[in-house]
């Protein structure tokens, strides 16, 4: 059995007719993560809350939104782009997974490497509690007093209740953006890269590896045009004041280029889908250099 629950009041009372008849009950947002945290149980009630979608503040002077569980993630992202902020968190399937199942599962994404996970963006929470009575967790400010009860909810894998409000942190979209792609004959090469890019003190926006068979697969489905002969592509996305983003650009050139990439690039940040890898920007820039948010990653 499924219940489409629309309020706080309505989660709230499935939990307590569940426990009341002992039925056992799972909750389920979008359904995308892959750790089978919303499985359902053929005995039980799927409490779905992917219909409480609305956002019900964004607040850019507090840097501040605040969400029902449902809300999708990149729709966040949407709304808090007219005032120049975008929420960080950015798993794969943003274009469908929903904040609450972010909350559950602790969701991060390819910028995760510079600015964390969902617990690193969540200050409040309005919970359903296993014994159906509605509870806060934290607010507006950055860390609440006493023990940090978000921090133990927020990757609970749904198991120590379900939210059905969150408070989460927008984030100034970035003066600058840029990406390089570069060859390395093997994933070993690429790797001592790597090492030599964080060994320095640079932390890029996104990093990733791609190895020989990723590169043939990415070929095939889209012809990219990777480097010819690559055994291993490194794509490193830099973000932030066009200054800094500048230096570590030529920082990161150099730590690739000493460690045998033989071809190095810089290609558009507004690219998504296999040609840019995972680590494509969702912000590209205005013609007059100031970063916005985009919908270009791909779920």
């Amino acid at each position: 059995m499924a219940v489409l629950a629309r309020t706080t009041a309505h989660v709230a009372s499935v939990v307590r007719a569940c426990i009341d008849h002992g039925v056992p009950y799972v909750a389920r947002g979008s359904g995308t993560g892959l750790s089978g945290g919303a499985l359902p149980r053929a005995d039980g009630v799927l409490v779905v809350t992917s219909q409480m979608r609305d956002i019900l503040e964004v607040d850019a002077a507090d840097q501040r939104a605040v969400v029902q569980p449902g809300a999708i993630n990149l729709q966040v992202t949407r709304a808090a782009a007219p005032d120049g902020y975008y929420y960080a968190p950015d798993p794969s399937s943003q274009q469908v997974c929903s904040i609450g199942g972010n909350v559950a599962e602790n969701s991060g994404g390819a910028h995760c490497l510079k600015y964390g996970f969902t617990t690193n963006h969540v200050t409040g929470l309005e919970v359903v509690v296993p014994d159906g009575s509605v509870v806060r967790l934290g607010g507006r400010a950055p860390d609440a007093p006493g023990y940090d009860l978000i921090g133990a909810f927020v990757g609970s894998e749904g198991t120590l209740g379900i939210a059905t409000e969150v408070t989460v942190r927008l984030m100034r979209a970035p003066e600058a953006v840029r990406t390089l792609l570069a060859g390395f004959r093997s994933t070993d090469e690429a790797g001592a890269a790597v090492s030599a890019i964080i060994g320095a003190g640079v932390v890029p926006a996104a990093i990733e590896m791609m190895d020989a068979l990723a590169i043939e697969a990415a070929e095939a489905a889209v012809a990219c045009g990777y480097p010819a002969g690559a055994g291993a592509v490194l794509i490193v996305e830099l973000d932030g004041p066009v200054a800094d983003v500048a230096a570590q650009f030529a920082e990161v050139e150099q730590h690739c280029a000493g460690n045998g990439a033989f071809e190095i690039r810089s290609p558009p940040t507004t690219s998504s889908g296999p040609c840019s890898g995972r680590a494509a920007s969702r912000r590209s820039r205005r013609s007059d250099g100031s970063a916005r948010t985009t919908s270009s990653r791909t779920a």
